[in-house]
């Protein structure tokens, strides 16, 4: 079900390390409230940069590789803050895995994500019941403010 992801430091991110609530002099924010958040990717790569990021900030974070997972993680009475999905996913795609997860009462910030940037898809997945869609790279210019938002 759920993917192991190793610790990554993620060239070019900014702000401390990728071990959680580390207050080193490079790091710019970490939360105050502890804070959950479930990436959904297929890709290795994409997944541990994502989960390393979000940990920088002191993100308590899972990863599954497929919509399925997800929704079965959801179903088990897992919840989250955020959860951010990738639109291009075997068998249960991106929007129809917000889609779900929303239809299951979840009150998560929900983020879909793409490495190609189409309005047609980000309507799909708003329609789906995502708050945000973006192009990938995930980088602390978005993340940050996320974070904040979820923090107050």
């Amino acid at each position: 079900m759920g993917a192991a992801v190793d610790h990554v430091n993620p060239m070019g991110m900014s702000g401390g390390s990728a071990e959680g609530n580390d207050k080193s002099e490079g790091q710019r924010f970490s939360c105050k409230s502890k804070l959950t958040a479930l990436v959904v990717d297929n890709g290795g790569v994409c997944r541990a940069i994502q989960t390393a990021l979000l940990r920088s900030y002191g993100v308590d974070t899972q990863a599954v590789e497929t919509g399925e997972a997800a929704v079965e993680l959801i179903a088990s009475g897992a919840t989250f803050n955020l959860i951010i999905i990738e639109m291009l996913l075997p068998f249960m795609n991106g929007p129809e895995t917000a889609k779900q997860i929303r239809a299951m009462g979840a009150q998560s910030k929900i983020l879909g994500i793409t490495g190609f940037f189409d309005e047609r898809d980000q309507q799909e997945f708003l329609a789906a019941g995502a708050d945000d869609f973006i192009e990938k790279p995930l980088s602390p210019e978005i993340v940050i403010p996320i974070i904040r938002e979820l923090d107050n």
